[in-house]
């Protein structure tokens, strides 16, 4: 008898015909009668039979028939069919095999998360990663169980919890909550990723970050907040000096001109030319009409910016009485570094809860305070960037991020800087539970 390498395949000289035939899965096998494929079927069987209850077997035990379960053979010794011949110990190999490729599918099993457990005598399996790993004999493990777990393996468990990200830190005030995680899908995972998910291999296409990348632009060009977000608001302080600035402007008209006083003084003078006299040539122009039959002209002197003629040489004695109005323009009203008032915005994120901010205003006094006229009580006014009125008063609650001026209402015209802005903006978020 020998023993095939690589299997546990057993074959036997014929010595009737003294040819050697092989049973040798995967290969193509020579014609059978009808009675060796009789045999064929009895040695399946009987090898069906051992992989699941060889344990325990001796050598030369003899093969009876079951007389309760027709077709089941009790082996007890050699069984000789034909020219294939199996004994006792090729059941014990095979039950080895079998049992050896058992434990390596559950082993794998378990790399893949798979939890073998006890539960009432029976080795039973689960997915639940907080289950712990038991010490459970694999080679006990039953094919359905394999298959079971084999199945699940790419399946999420049902009921699986995952706490909500504020849970994991334990932020104080936020109430912790319990979410299950559930199969992904292609647009869960990032464009250029792969997983597999229930025996299905998904190629991530990124369609969730994308959603979520267009809404959080959305959100931010139009300052709005997601509903499961706090959003954390941060105030630059601001301030501004309400100082004194002088009305009205110098006017040539002798009186008051809002500040200004204005005053006309005139003053006379002579002014006399004296530019240098210049010598015109002399030029003789006939004439048969004149007594000469001709005159000279020219030949004089003159000044080039009166004219004139003299016979002389020198300068222009030409003078000129010019009257000039010179106007002096006194600022009167005092109040050249005066400081009405300083005026301060701070802001306060102080309950995050309320999606808001409270934005503050101190009107500090200066010298000249009490130079300020109020038409009413309010004092403060606030607006936003486009001129509409929020609210009045020392203190303006928003939810929303922008610029936020507070003026005040003084009646006075003389006041240089009215209002001062301050900018909110979002710093940060907290989710919401």
């Amino acid at each position: 008898m020998m023993r095939k390498a690589g299997g546990l395949d057993i074959v036997r000289k014929n010595s009737k015909n003294q040819r050697m035939d092989f049973i040798k899965a995967g290969h193509p096998k020579p014609e059978m009668s009808h009675r060796q494929r009789a045999c064929t079927v009895s040695v399946a069987v009987i090898l069906l039979a051992a992989a699941i209850s060889a344990a325990g077997l001796t050598d030369r035990m003899t093969v009876l028939a079951s007389t309760d379960r027709p077709g089941i053979f009790r082996s007890r010794g050699t069984v000789q069919c034909e020219e294939a011949v199996i004994d006792a110990a090729d059941l014990h190999s095979l039950y080895s095999y079998v049992t050896e490729k058992k434990n390596a599918a559950a082993r794998i099993l378990q790399q893949l998360g798979t939890r073998f457990r006890v539960q009432a005598g029976t080795v039973i399996c689960d997915r639940n990663p907080d289950t712990a790993q038991e010490d459970v004999d694999l080679s006990q493990l039953g094919w359905p169980v394999i298959a079971q777990a084999a199945a699940d393996s790419q399946k999420v468990p049902d009921g699986l919890a995952v706490l909500s990200p504020e849970a994991a830190l334990h932020i104080e005030g936020v109430e912790e909550y319990t979410d299950y995680y559930v199969m992904a899908t292609a647009d869960n995972i990032s464009r250029g990723k792969a997983a597999w998910a229930d025996g299905r291999l998904l190629l991530g296409n990124g369609a969730d970050n994308d959603r979520a990348h267009g809404e959080g632009l959305r959100d931010g060009e139009e300052g709005r907040v997601p509903e499961f977000l706090y959003p954390l608001f941060s105030v630059q302080e601001a301030s501004v000096e309400i100082r004194h600035v002088h009305t009205g402007a110098p006017e040539k008209e002798e009186g008051m001109s809002g500040c200004y006083q204005n005053t006309a003084k005139t003053k006379t003078e002579t002014r006399k030319c004296d530019r240098e006299l210049e010598k015109t040539e002399a030029t003789w122009y006939p004439n048969p009409e004149e007594p000469d039959g001709g005159s000279w002209h020219g030949g004089y002197y003159t000044c080039p910016s009166h004219q004139g003629a003299y016979d002389s040489p020198g300068k222009c004695p030409k003078k000129k009485t010019v009257t000039t109005t010179v106007w002096s323009h006194e600022i009167v009203c005092g109040l050249e570094d005066a400081l009405y008032a300083r005026l301060i915005i701070r802001g306060t994120d102080t309950d995050y809860t309320d999606r808001a901010v409270r934005l503050e205003a101190v009107l500090e006094q200066g010298d000249a305070y009490g130079q300020l006229v109020w038409p009413d009580e309010n004092q403060l006014v606030w607006t936003d960037n486009d001129g509409n009125v929020l609210g009045t008063g020392p203190e303006l609650t928003v939810q929303l991020p922008g610029a936020y001026r507070c003026s005040i209402s003084a009646a006075n015209e003389e006041i240089d800087n009215r209002e001062v802005s301050t900018t909110v903006r979002i710093s940060g978020f907290l989710m919401r539970n």
